[in-house]
């Protein structure tokens, strides 16, 4: 073999070494490309989630809860019935709950009775995620409140009946249903009730983009929850309060 026949190979040799470390550089470029894509997308698609779950401020224990006396009912089998629906409710077994709760209305039952089954039902649908349902039983209590003038009763269903609206995203009938709760609340004397109410109304205010309405309603609460010495929820109403304002400067900074 001659000197440069050996030459040749050696090039050969050579430039085949090269066009194999520039293949597995580019194949490893491309593959941390593609990581790098679908690590955004993942985060885009996680910081679109996060979004989503912030939205959804209607926890199944934000419901008012109203019995209409029926724990404390004279009539005995009425109320161990009523009973019973309460503790398949406790049990997150709603379908059930619903179904004893409507062979109760199926008697002879008072007004307010008759309210507190229906708002108890009411609040298992909501539950279960069927908020037209919800709605038409809060309403259904909501007319009997108006006609045996029940304030608890009332208070209870103008607070659900927001509640609805609001996971609707309906926010001006959820704010004009709050409102009202909270006057029932003042004339009631129900304070820490009111403090509560005020919180919320401030979250509809912030979903809605009134940031200004919110931070009112925000501090109106802030200042009961002073009063009443409640630490735990005054951090609560703190921290909305500090979120608040973090959205406002990002907001005049977009702006």
């Amino acid at each position: 073999m001659t000197n440069i026949t050996m030459k040749i190979i050696v090039l050969i040799f050579f430039f085949l070494l090269v066009f194999l470390s520039i293949v597995a550089v580019i194949f490893v470029l491309a593959s941390v490309v593609s990581r790098v894509r679908r690590g955004t997308s993942k985060r885009r698609k996680s910081s679109r989630i996060n979004k989503g779950t912030q939205g959804q401020i209607i926890p199944f224990h934000m419901l008012a809860e109203y019995y209409g006396g029926l724990k404390k009912t004279s009539n005995r089998e009425l109320r161990k019935l009523f009973e019973k629906g309460v503790s398949f409710k406790q049990k997150r077994k709603f379908l059930e709950a619903i179904g004893i709760f409507e062979k109760c209305l199926n008697g002879d039952l008072s007004l307010e009775q008759k309210m507190g089954l229906m708002v108890t039902a009411g609040n298992c649908y909501f539950a279960l995620g069927k908020l037209d349902l919800a709605q038409e039983y809060y309403e259904k209590a909501d007319r009997l409140s108006k006609g045996s003038d029940n304030k608890n009763g009332r208070l209870s269903c103008l607070i659900n009946l927001g509640l609805v609206y609001a996971a609707d995203r309906k926010w001006s009938q959820a704010i004009r249903n709050y409102h009202e709760a909270i006057g029932l609340d003042q004339k009631l004397g129900y304070t820490a009730g009111e403090a509560i109410d005020l919180n919320t109304l401030a979250l509809f205010y912030e979903s809605k983009g009134d940031l200004e309405g919110a931070l009112t309603h925000y501090t109106a609460s802030l200042l009961i929850f002073e009063k009443l010495n409640d630490r735990e929820k005054l951090g609560l109403v703190e921290n909305n309060i500090k979120r608040l304002k973090n959205l406002g400067q990002e907001s005049k900074i977009r702006g």
